[in-house]
C-alpha cells in the first residue's frame, strides 16, 4: 500500500501543535500521534497511525461527544489549501471522505458518493 499524502511536518503546521505519541522511541510514521485542538468550549481529538492508515477523531462540545470516527486502513489522509483556507481530507474510501476545518472554527463535513 502506498504512503499516505500527508506527512508529519504537513500535520504539524495543519493542527497547529505538537502531537503526543504512544511511544516515544518510534519513529513518526510506525507511531500513533494524537493532536488536540480547541476553539472556546469545542474540543477534537485527532489520532493517526500512518503505517496502519487508522484514524480516530472525536468532537467533543463542552466535554460531551457529539462525532466520533473510528476508520480502520483508510484509503488516504490529505491536506487542502483552497484560497488560504486549509482543509484535512480522510479519503475513507473512494465514496466516502470526511473533511476538517480548525479556522476560523472547527467543523467535520462528511461526503457519500454515489455506488
Amino acid at each position: 500500500m502506498a504512503v499516505l499524502s500527508v506527512d508529519e511536518f504537513a500535520l504539524l503546521n495543519f493542527f497547529g501543535t505538537i502531537p503526543s505519541q504512544s511511544d516515544d522511541d518510534v519513529p513518526w510514521v510506525y507511531n500513533d500521534s494524537a493532536y488536540e485542538v480547541a476553539s472556546g468550549d469545542v474540543q477534537l481529538s485527532f489520532a493517526l497511525a500512518p503505517a496502519d492508515r487508522d484514524v480516530r477523531m472525536i468532537l467533543r462540545v463542552g466535554g460531551i461527544p457529539l462525532y466520533e470516527l473510528n476508520a480502520v486502513g483508510v484509503e488516504d489522509v490529505k491536506i487542502h489549501n483552497d484560497k488560504g483556507r486549509q482543509s484535512l481530507e480522510v479519503v475513507v474510501s473512494q465514496r466516502q471522505s470526511v473533511w476538517l476545518r480548525i479556522t476560523p472554527a472547527i467543523s467535520i463535513n462528511e461526503s457519500i458518493g454515489p455506488t
